[in-house]
């Protein structure tokens, strides 16, 4: 009787062990060599793509950081920009679905699609999850907005609906390029009224701004801030539901009038084809890192959101956004 009670207590001690030694960021795998393995076992590469400096740049390495804090191994971003954000987006899109290359992105993915720039959207890839809402600010160079009396949105609408040509800097089939499409549409503009000038990235962006190259762009004010601190930029309005905290004074589109709201929504996405278990321990992985309130704060000061969402609901999350990108697609062929 008492060999019995020491087996039996034996075995729970063995499991005990096994449950401690096992980690909530950890799965097991079998390899091709049928050996076990654990993911991540080593470091993973994000691709985010566009320059450096832009405020999809600047948001993903900044979660990236504190999400390899809770996945025990480093996110390195690297940054591969070109051909709408298609250049970064391939790369990924062909790379073996094991994890270790994800993409950082946008809706850039789906307007990339139904502008023709490449022949995939969202479906190639197997969604992750969601991490940051960011509204989108129209704005024009300081000497446009002094020489024109250009100070929000309604301003720019009359100024375009009088015949007046105006240069705008965005990205050929990218996220902003879908905004200005759409505000000028939900107000009765022809979005095509514009002059457009396409760069590879927001950075290029505000270089051509400062350049006095182009009168305005769409940006955000993750990247933005500096500019906008110092009066390089004149905001127009904030393409949200509610006034940005941080811009106080920048009144929404909404407000002055015009119907429309869209926010520029970050997420992770794998190769098709990625293991289930592997997309939950990086989605966890991400969820708890954007818990931490130290990270939330900089993420607001950034004049983006925390906004987790997890595999699933992130699936059906750009479903509805490639569906109603695929509606404006041909008011966007400038």
């Amino acid at each position: 009787m008492k060999k019995a009670m020491l087996g039996l207590l034996m075995l729970v001690m063995l499991a005990a062990l096994a449950a401690c030694g096992s980690s909530n960021n950890a799965t097991a795998e079998t390899g091709d060599n049928g050996e076990t393995t654990s993911f991540p076992e080593k470091s993973i590469k994000l691709v985010i793509p566009y320059p450096p400096g832009g405020g999809t740049d600047v948001l993903f390495r900044l979660v990236a950081q504190y999400a390899e804090e809770e996945l025990g191994q480093t996110i390195v971003p690297t940054n591969m920009a070109g051909a709408t954000a298609t250049v970064g987006s391939r790369s990924v899109k062909d790379a073996d679905p094991d994890g270790y290359t994800i993409l950082g992105t946008h809706q850039v993915v789906a307007t990339a699609e139904h502008t023709g720039v490449v022949d995939y959207g969202f479906s190639a890839f197997d969604p992750v999850n969601l991490i940051t809402s960011t509204p989108h600010i129209p704005s024009v160079s300081k000497a446009f907005s002094e020489e024109n009396g250009i100070e929000n949105i309604n301003d720019l609408i009359e100024y375009v609906e009088e015949g007046n040509k105006v240069t705008w800097a965005y990205t050929v089939g990218s996220e902003d390029h879908y905004t200005i499409a759409a505000l000028l549409d939900a107000a009765g503009v022809d979005p095509r009224s514009l002059n457009y000038v396409s760069y590879d990235g927001t950075g290029p962006q505000y270089a051509a701004i400062l350049a006095n190259q182009v009168d305005g762009m769409t940006g955000d004010y993750a990247s933005g801030k500096g500019y906008f601190d110092e009066g390089t930029l004149v905001p127009l309005g904030m393409v949200d539901e509610e006034r940005n905290p941080f811009l106080p004074d920048v009144p929404t589109i909404i407000e002055q009038g015009t119907d429309f709201a869209v926010t520029v929504d970050r997420g992770i996405l794998a190769p098709k084809g990625t293991p289930e278990e592997v997309k939950e321990i990086i989605s966890d992985a991400f969820e708890k890192a954007l818990e931490n309130p130290e990270l939330q704060e900089k993420i607001e000061e950034l004049g983006s959101f925390p906004h987790y969402m997890d595999t699933e609901d992130y699936k059906t999350h750009l479903e509805e956004l490639d569906s109603k990108m695929s509606e404006l697609a041909p008011k966007m062929e400038f």
